[in-house]
Parts: structure tokens; sequence; C-alpha cells
């Protein structure tokens, strides 16, 4: 059993997830025209509500149902299955995930789709990172004793970008996690002085410098 096991978040805590979807946004857009595209993220919004998470496949599908004669809908589809996010991950991620693999354990523990999300954590060198130690949940707040089991350990550090999962977690698990909230990105940038965080950083690259101690000490 692990000391201490590090489950970390993905979108917008290790990857700029932000700078991809502005990318997604942009490369779309010119693919095409400004109306279907604006469709397209409109049909996006309705999958992401009925799912309730971010399913790029599930969304190029309806919008395939939806403009069955687009011409340009192979180049769509190859870009966004292909995306390679090559250097979309924030400064300081690899290194942070090295130092935590001093300390403990370290998994990627990500919400998503279960097909793109780990496509993602793939391409973006996440998943060799973490020597393929990946799950990937719809809401992963849901399915901590199957994580747990996965990953036995007295301690464990969930590192997020929401402050309502760390929150979540927090008030499931109690004193057996360290809640750590990277203020980063559109969500990590909204209100974070929830009591049930632990510990506020303002960008990944400084987890590098916590040591065991601090982690232990909450």
């Amino acid at each position: 059993m692990a000391r201490l096991t590090f489950w970390l978040d993905v979108d917008n805590t290790l990857l700029d997830n932000d700078r991809v979807k502005t990318d997604l946004e942009q490369h779309i857009e010119k693919l095409i025209g400004p109306d279907r595209s604006r469709r397209f993220w409109e049909l996006y919004e309705d999958v992401r509500r009925d799912l309730d998470y971010v399913d790029l496949l599930e969304t190029l599908r309806s919008f395939r149902s939806a403009f069955p004669e687009e011409p340009h809908f192979p180049h769509l589809s190859a870009f966004v299955m292909g995306y390679p996010f090559t250097g979309t991950l924030y400064p300081g991620a690899l290194e942070a995930i090295a130092h935590m693999k001093t300390l403990g354990a370290v998994a990627i523990l990500s919400d998503g789709d279960p097909l793109w999300q780990p496509a993602k954590i793939a391409r973006s060198g996440l998943a060799a990172a973490v020597d393929d130690q990946v799950l990937v949940y719809g809401h992963k707040q849901e399915h901590l004793d199957e994580v747990r089991k996965r990953f036995p350990a007295n301690r464990y550090v969930l590192v997020d970008d929401k402050a309502t999962i760390l929150a979540d977690v927090k008030g499931r698990l109690g004193a057996d996690v360290v809640t750590v909230h990277v203020c980063q990105g559109r969500y990590g940038r909204e209100d974070d002085r929830d009591p049930a965080i632990d510990i506020h950083l303002d960008r990944i690259s400084d987890l590098a410098r916590l040591g065991e101690n601090s982690l232990r000490s909450r």
C-alpha cells in the first residue's frame, strides 16, 4: 500500500483545455463556415447537457445527422478525432508529475467521454508520464470506492481545477484526502474559498515545491 497516492485531473489542471477549445473553434469555423460552426457548438452544448459531460464524438454524430450533405465533414471529423494535443500541457506539468512520483504513487483520474478523453491523455504524453495509470469516468467522484480499490493508499491527494469537485470528494472521503485546487483555466478562476479545499495553487508547476510533510499535515 502506498503512503500517498496522487489523483490528477487533466483538463485545465495538467493540460490547457481552454486553449484546445479555442483552437478547435477557429479551425472548425474555417472548415464549415460561421453559421454551421455556431450550430456545431450548439449541438456540443446539447450533448453536454444530455450526458452531463463533454463528448465530441457524439457531437460529430449529431452534426452529421443535422447536416448530412456537409462537404467538409470528412475534414471536420478527421481534425476533431485526430487532434494532436502537441504542446498543450501547462508549463511545469510534467515536472510536477515527476516530483509527485518521488512522494508516492501517481494516477490520472479524469472526467470525460470514454473514447476521446483517453486519446487526449495518450496524445498529450500524460499517459506515459503516469506509467499508463489512467482512469476516466463520466463523473469520477461517483467511483471513489472503485478507485480506492485500484490504488490502495494511506492517504490520497486530489489535484483539480474545479472547486466543486474537490469539495464533493472531501465531503465523501474526509481526512483521507488532501484537496489541492489549481487556480488556472475558466473554472479554476472561480471562487475557491471553500473550506473543504486544503491547498490553493496558482498554477500546476507550483505543485513541485510541495513536500510530503505539507501534504500529511492537512
